[in-house]
């Protein structure tokens, strides 16, 4: 085992347990659905953050090769997959007799939620670029880069129930667009920088 797989097993760790609160709420809200109003902003942001930390992951994976196994590196990805982990606790009310509307559980709690989430993933980047990272410069990076931190800073204030869900709608999409892209090699070959 190198020390990049022994360290990620912890990240994998808390990714994981981050997914099992996500669902763990969703079964818990599928279990008193018969006693309160779920609506779709907090099943669709349940659904967001599942997808965001599965491609986090997937980040932390790519970037293996530029890991030191030092103690700042340790820290800075137990704090990325713990503020995660945080926004995952968040999605869903862990009392739902105090919450019974999971739409105003959704509007009292969301800019944590997307506040977390941004942070991470500005770091993300930042550290994708610092490394080198040929992506977000291309014409589909720039696209994802978009489509992603838009809608994302859109929702932090955004207070219109249709307007969250459009945009939990639009992040949802490029998760199944973007990929697809880059398999096909639609816009990553040409550098714009």
């Amino acid at each position: 085992m190198t020390i990049f797989e022994f360290v990620f097993s912890l990240y994998s760790l808390l990714f994981g347990l981050a997914l099992a609160q996500v669902f763990a709420g969703l079964g818990n809200t599928l279990q008193e659905r018969h006693r309160i109003k779920i609506g779709w902003l907090t099943p669709l942001l349940g659904l967001f953050v599942t997808f965001d930390i599965t491609s986090f992951w997937e980040v932390g994976w790519e970037m293996r090769d530029a890991f030191r196994p030092d103690f700042l590196y340790l820290l800075c990805g137990v704090l990325l997959a713990g503020i995660y982990y945080l926004a995952a606790r968040l999605v869903f009310p862990r009392d739902l007799v105090e919450w019974p509307d999971l739409d105003a559980y959704y509007f009292g709690h969301r800019r944590w939620v997307f506040g977390a989430i941004l942070a991470c993933n500005v770091v993300a980047v930042a550290v994708s670029l610092a490394l080198g990272s040929h992506f977000f410069r291309s014409p589909l990076g720039v696209a994802n880069l978009i489509t992603y931190f838009v809608p994302l800073i859109a929702l932090l204030s955004v207070r219109s129930r249709r307007a969250n869900i459009a945009l939990l709608l639009v992040l949802l999409v490029r998760y199944g667009i973007t990929p697809e892209l880059a398999v096909l090699g639609v816009g990553t070959h040409s550098q714009l920088f």
